[in-house]
């Protein structure tokens, strides 16, 4: 297996949903806890990035020796600035960033990305949208480290370097929850 990180950023506050996702019941598990094991069925390591309500993310995770919860104190900002800030901590040439609130995600896809032609980036795609996992390379690494963490953007990043789409066959990649209905259909 190669070497790679993933940012998982779950630093917000779950506005839409109306109460804290991360920690909520999910399959046997919770909805940050899923996302944690898929990512680590294929990755060395996972840097979670905590903000609102962080400390309970730390206490979660305090055993677990390839989670790195790291705390962003920007995380209002919005979601690139706990991405930079994971970045900082990133190890690997190439890493995932997988987002905390898509636990329908499963390890094949982050294999799938890896087996993909190289690129900058490396998208799954369903429907002619692009999802997530994302595999960045270190050229993404420079580019996220150098904006500015409050208006910075993945998808500049993306309009700037090298793309690959991977067709993906079901919608798990681009499937979160973020609303009562995506929890109550989940």
């Amino acid at each position: 297996m190669i070497p790679v990180d993933c940012i998982v950023p779950a630093a917000g506050r779950s506005e839409r949903l109306g109460r804290w996702k991360p920690l909520l019941p999910f399959r046997g598990s919770t909805i940050v806890g899923t996302v944690v094991a898929a990512a680590l069925e294929t990755c060395s390591r996972v840097i979670l990035v905590a903000g609102y309500r962080g400390g309970e993310l730390a206490a979660r995770f305090a055993t677990e020796p390839r989670v790195v919860v790291v705390e962003n104190l920007g995380w209002e900002l919005g979601m690139f600035s706990s991405i930079r800030q994971g970045a900082v901590r990133v190890e690997t040439t190439a890493f995932f960033v997988s987002l905390a609130d898509m636990p329908f995600v499963g390890s094949s896809v982050y294999r799938a990305l890896l087996d993909a032609p190289r690129a900058d980036f490396v998208f799954p795609v369903h429907d002619g949208m692009r999802g997530h996992p994302v595999l960045a390379g270190a050229r993404v690494r420079e580019a996220i480290l150098a904006a500015d963490p409050a208006t910075g953007s993945m998808k500049e990043i993306a309009r700037q370097l090298s793309v690959v789409e991977v067709p993906w066959y079901d919608d798990s990649v681009l499937r979160d929850i973020d609303t009562p209905a995506d929890l109550a259909g989940a």
